[in-house]
């Protein structure tokens, strides 16, 4: 099959600087991160969830707007210049978006220390680090706390999404007499979307289904299925976990307390998925851009332009 020789024109006006601007803010965005955040000593403490979504989301912009838009504006298109050039850029925008989100949770997952240690208490003698694989630990079930979040969701706040989270103090041995307050816990995190068009006593009922519906499986929760224990950085879930802490010892809890959430897919793995779903977005958009070019005329090369 023989491409339209225009067509190839339009495709590398296009595609070549969204290559360059697509992937050269990944780096730049990843490089940034970890120099600022991720060394040996930051300079500042962001939540995990800024930078796997809201700087992500908001990231892309500013290279759009300087490198690319002028590409786009010179695309002609049957409904006016102007909204096709929004439409390219809002076309650049998901695919950018997407790669930065996942290329943060990569760099997260990379760039995190795995410590192996025989029990808990051997913690406070090294650097805190991302992951832990613990020889031999216990959970005290009879001491524990809970926290839940209730919030809207969707385009027009049709979703409620209910997160429960329980918190029990991890122990070298099973019969480890606690003599002061634990520092160490096990985070376990439920999640359940349900309709926010309901009536308020059928959101409550289905709400009270779920909580009570968690409340047995941690009864029967089986704490030693685990690859490795991943330590909650800053973020939303630390947060809750922080406060179901706080719930079950009756007093105010700092960054001396560690939560522990059980990981059962090695790191490895999920590096790998990262990486083919950075690729996949980028030619998701490669995708999408060969077919809105299809249609648009390219304007003639001012004299003088580069």
């Amino acid at each position: 099959m023989k491409l339209n020789p225009n067509y190839l024109i339009k495709l590398k006006h296009i595609l070549i600087p969204f290559t360059i601007v697509a992937w050269g803010s990944v780096l730049l965005l990843g490089f940034l991160r970890w120099w600022l955040f991720l060394d040996k000593i930051p300079i500042l403490e962001v939540s995990e969830d800024t930078w796997q979504f809201w700087i992500p989301a908001l990231f892309p912009w500013a290279p759009i707007l300087i490198w690319l838009k002028p590409r786009f504006d010179r695309l002609e298109f049957k409904k006016g210049k102007d909204k096709g050039s929004w439409q390219m850029q809002g076309i650049s925008w998901i695919p950018m978006m997407i790669m930065l989100m996942i290329s943060q949770m990569l760099l997260t997952y990379s760039t995190g220390e795995t410590l192996e240690i025989k029990n808990v208490k051997e913690i406070r003698k090294h650097e805190r680090v991302r992951y832990y694989r613990i020889r031999e630990f216990a959970v005290h079930k009879f001491i524990g706390g809970v926290q839940y979040t209730v919030k809207k969701n969707g385009r027009y706040n049709q979703n409620l999404d209910i997160d429960i989270y329980f918190t029990n103090p991890i122990l070298t041995h099973k019969k480890q007499i606690i003599s002061m307050t634990p520092l160490y816990w096990y985070g376990v995190k439920f999640h359940k979307q349900i309709s926010n068009l309901s009536g308020d006593e059928t959101k409550q009922r289905r709400f009270r289904e779920f909580f009570d519906d968690c409340v047995q499986k941690m009864e029967h929760y089986d704490f030693y299925r685990l690859d490795h224990f991943e330590h909650k950085p800053a973020s939303t879930d630390r947060e809750n976990f922080r406060i179901a802490v706080q719930n079950a010892i009756r007093k105010p809890v700092n960054n001396d307390f560690m939560i522990l959430q059980a990981v059962t897919r090695p790191v490895d793995n999920r590096i790998s998925g990262k990486l083919a779903g950075i690729f996949a977005a980028f030619a998701f958009g490669i995708g999408l851009f060969m077919l809105m070019l299809i249609r648009p005329r390219l304007e003639t090369q001012p004299v003088g332009d580069a």
